[in-house]
C-alpha cells in the first residue's frame, strides 16, 4: 500500500487544523511541563483573547497551582488549585508555546502566563479567533465533569463515542455524513481533516446522507474515529503548508505523511491507485476514493 512522501501537507483551502488530536497533544504537552507548579502573573495584550470577559479578570489565577489538564473536544481546560479553571480555544491558528522567562516575544503574541519555575507559557493567535476565558460556572456536561456551562451545547468527546450513539445521531438525517461528523454538537472535536481520513478507513462515502448509512457503515466509522484520532495523537496531529499548527515547543506533527484522502485530490488512493477525487458540501470541501468509499 502506496503512501505519500514524509513532509507537510499542502493546506486544502481554509485553514483546518488544530482539531482533536492537535489539541490533545499540546494538552499533554502543557501537563508534561507545567503541572504542580504556581502561576506568578499574567499579561494579556490581545483584547480579542480574552473578549468574554475584561483581562484583568485572569489576574485572579496568579498565586495559584496548576493541578491538571483536561480536554472536550477542541477545547482544552487548565485547572488550578482553589476549583479554578482556565479554557482554551485555539481555533483556526492559536498557538501555546512555551518560552524560557525573558526570552524574545514572537509576533502575535497575545497572553503570557509566567510560572515560578518553568518559564512562560505563552499564546500566539496571528488571526485573533482564539481566546482564553474563566468560565462563569459549572454546567450540565455530556461528559462527566468535562464541561462548563459555555460548552454545554457541545455533544461527547469524539474519543467517546461508539456504533450505537452515531447510529442514533444518524437515524433519519438528510445531511451529509461528514456534515454531521463536523457538526460539534454531536460530536466534539472532529474538523475536515479527520472527517475525510475516517470516511475513507471506514469506506463510506462523505456526502452519503447519514439516515442512509447502513448499521455495518456506522460500526466502522465509530470504530475508524477511535483508529484515526488515535493513530494521529501517537504521530502528535497534522501540521498544514501554512504551519499553523506545532505543539508546544514549536515542532510541527507528523500525521500529514499519513493523510490517505485529505488535501490529496488527483494524487492516487493509497489502497487501490485510482486518483483522489473532491466534491462540494456547501461551504465545505471533502476528499474521498470513489471506487473505496460507497
Amino acid at each position: 500500500m502506496g503512501r505519500r512522501p514524509s513532509g507537510v501537507a499542502p493546506t486544502a483551502g481554509r485553514a483546518d487544523v488544530p482539531e482533536l488530536p492537535e489539541v490533545e497533544t499540546v494538552r499533554r504537552d502543557i501537563e508534561s511541563v507545567y503541572v504542580g507548579d504556581r502561576l506568578q502573573s499574567v499579561e494579556v495584550s490581545g483584547p480579542r483573547t480574552v473578549r468574554r470577559h475584561p483581562a484583568p479578570l485572569l489576574r485572579q489565577l496568579e498565586g495559584l497551582e496548576l493541578t491538571g489538564t483536561a480536554r472536550w473536544g477542541k477545547y482544552m481546560m487548565l485547572d488550578w488549585s482553589g476549583g479554578r479553571r482556565l479554557v482554551v480555544h485555539l481555533r483556526m491558528s492559536g498557538q501555546l508555546r512555551y518560552a524560557g522567562e525573558g526570552s524574545e516575544l514572537v509576533s502575535h503574541t497575545h497572553a503570557v502566563l509566567r510560572f515560578a519555575r518553568t518559564g512562560e507559557l505563552r499564546f500566539v493567535d496571528p488571526r485573533t479567533f482564539g481566546e482564553l476565558f474563566l468560565p462563569a460556572a459549572p454546567g450540565p456536561a455530556a461528559l462527566e465533569g468535562a464541561a462548563d456551562a459555555e460548552l454545554a451545547h457541545m455533544g461527547p468527546d469524539a474519543l467517546e463515542v461508539g456504533a450505537a450513539y452515531l447510529a442514533a445521531r444518524f437515524a433519519g438525517r438528510r445531511a451529509p455524513v461528514k456534515a454531521l461528523l463536523t457538526d460539534q454538537r454531536l460530536v466534539a472535536g472532529i474538523g475536515n481533516i479527520y472527517a475525510d481520513e475516517i470516511c475513507f478507513a471506514a469506506r463510506v462515502r462523505p456526502d452519503r446522507p447519514g439516515g442512509d448509512v447502513s448499521r455495518a457503515q456506522v460500526g466502522r466509522l465509530a470504530a475508524s474515529t477511535l483508529d484515526v484520532l488515535g493513530r494521529a495523537i501517537e504521530a502528535r496531529g497534522s501540521t498544514l503548508a501554512d504551519r499553523q499548527y506545532c505543539d508546544l515547543f514549536g515542532r510541527p506533527g507528523s500525521f500529514q505523511s499519513q493523510h490517505s484522502v485529505y488535501g490529496r485530490a488527483g494524487a492516487p488512493c493509497t489502497a487501490c491507485g485510482r486518483p483522489v477525487g473532491r466534491v462540494s458540501l456547501g461551504a465545505r470541501r471533502a476528499y474521498l476514493c470513489a471506487r473505496c468509499q460507497r
